[in-house]
């Protein structure tokens, strides 16, 4: 070929591959010909240079640089060129993609995305984004795909996952092709890393205030390390290492509550009983309960349970989960249900998915609420049912006049969960949210409790039990109630709760 055929040659190769040239201001093109040692690495150190840009027929900068290479040099080029286009037919689709903008080097990857090219390189090494394409070269090439992948790695490290973590959230959700998953799937995520911080400042607010409420109670009395040491104060300190390094809570205070209502309840037609039979929903539904608890419902209607049922069990307390897991498994087949972490804030599940949605009594522990019901009526299919079981503002009102009897500044007024949602505000929060013929039933029942030690037990679960129970209120609130029991024989406690039934518009 002649040196016209060759050069005519190499451009039409060049321009079938779509190719353009970086030319670096630093590095003239005479010294780019003179420090190559051949033809090859004069190719490749233009080929792939990563400085801007330009079009090869708008720069006479090239058009002057090609004139000056001799025949045998484009004949070499050309073979290259040949080798790349014959032997891999993806060269060209790769080079028509980096033109139009669907792939970018790792240099354009990092910039868009804000940080380093290293951090990239870190995360393609440990195997959490591997890029779309990658020449035999070694040189990657990433897409908007892998756009999104970053921002999730990103995302998972800033709240705190390590490496191994975060490899494991991404190898389970593959390649999230809806991206709109990915970020709830993130979301819930953060949600439990939010829950868990909440948890460790509640349980600092309350050894706060216990060792506050034991300076103003016994100012001027003096004690010993020994009562220091057996103080309530102690086991709250105890209690948040606990909280910090388990992460979540398990089912234990659920579970002492549920006992005394098991124990004492005077309605021989149990609550789980009575729930499971106000769901009256089509057969082969598809049912999610949101905050499962350690999912006694369905334990203890295991045999009702319609073989054609499909239920995702979630929780946002990955210890729940456990519990509930373990639980199940003794009355249910292995795979009877599916367990998966959700924020209620951001349900990690598509459009109109369910028949039914389950939130026995946990939206008065949401905050947030009205975004929680948003989400629920988008999971929701048109007509779907949402059963939201709560209580009203005077359950167990008396565990109140006990801890205020025993701490005269015990604080009777403070808010409680049924101000959050209950039965005197929850038609209103759901209509709000756009659900429509809403009815309440309500569930008698009181307990007439005949053993102080289980009624103990469920007031130190709860937030004002843990903040006023000092060793000398716990044994004046046991003399109370074994009083009370020996006149009367049981203490009373009113219980006010009841079911929202609720269809998504």
């Amino acid at each position: 070929m002649t040196y016209t055929d060759n050069l005519s040659r190499g451009k039409q190769l060049l321009q079938r591959c779509s190719l353009s040239i970086a030319l670096s201001e630093s590095l003239r093109v005479d010294k780019l010909i003179q420090g190559a040692t051949s033809t090859r690495t004069l190719f490749y150190s233009v080929l792939y240079s990563r400085t801007p840009c330009f079009q090869l027929d708008s720069s006479q900068q090239f058009r002057n640089f090609a004139i000056k290479l001799v025949g045998d040099v484009w004949s070499s080029i050309i073979l290259v060129l040949d080798e790349m286009v014959s032997d891999n037919d993806n060269t060209g689709d790769t080079c028509m993609q980096l033109r139009a903008g669907e792939w970018m080097t790792a240099g354009q990857f990092a910039d868009k995305a804000g940080v380093t090219i290293r951090t990239v390189r870190f995360y393609d090494k440990v195997g959490l984004l591997t890029p779309s394409h990658r020449t035999e070269s070694g040189h990657r090439y990433y897409s908007k795909q892998d756009l999104a992948r970053l921002q999730q790695i990103l995302t998972l490290k800033y709240i705190g996952l390590t490496i191994d973590e975060i490899s494991r959230i991404i190898h389970k959700d593959g390649l999230n092709v809806d991206l709109k998953e990915s970020l709830r799937v993130q979301s819930t995520i953060i949600g439990q890393k939010m829950e868990h911080l909440r948890l460790v400042q509640k349980t600092v607010k309350e050894t706060l205030s216990l060792l506050e409420s034991l300076e103003n109670e016994e100012e001027d009395k003096p004690s010993s390390a020994g009562d220091r040491e057996s103080s309530p104060a102690w086991e709250l300190f105890a209690s948040i290492i606990r909280v910090v390094n388990q992460e979540y809570e398990n089912a234990f205070n659920l579970q002492t509550r549920i006992h005394l209502h098991d124990e004492f309840s005077i309605n021989p037609y149990k609550w789980h009983q009575w729930l499971f039979d106000r769901i009256v929903i089509p057969e082969r539904s598809k049912i999610l309960e949101l905050g499962c608890g350690d999912g006694a419902l369905w334990e203890r209607n295991a045999d009702r349970i319609p073989a054609d049922w499909d239920v995702i069990l979630t929780d946002l307390s990955e210890g729940m989960l456990h519990d509930a897991k373990d639980r199940l498994r003794h009355s249910v087949p292995a795979d009877r249900f599916r367990f998966t972490p959700a924020d209620a804030r951001s349900i990690p599940f598509p459009d109109a998915s369910f028949d039914a949605v389950f939130a026995n009594h946990m939206l008065y522990h949401v905050s947030e609420r009205h975004q929680s019901l948003k989400e629920i009526r988008r999971v929701l299919k048109p007509g779907g049912v949402l059963f939201a079981s709560t209580m009203g503002m005077n359950h167990m009102k008396e565990v109140k006049g006990l801890l205020s009897a025993i701490n005269p500044g015990y604080d009777t007024g403070r808010q409680d969960f049924a101000c959050e949602f209950g039965l005197e505000n929850g038609e209103d929060q759901l209509d709000a949210a756009g659900f429509g013929n809403i009815r309440l039933q309500r569930y008698e029942d009181a307990l007439q409790v005949t053993d102080a030690k289980p009624l103990i037990a469920y007031i130190r679960t709860t937030p004002g039990g843990r903040e006023n129970l000092t060793d000398t209120r716990l044994a004046k609130l046991a003399f109370m109630l074994n009083e009370a029991i020996s006149a009367e024989g049981a203490v009373h406690i009113t219980k006010e709760v009841g079911l929202f039934i609720a269809i998504r518009k």
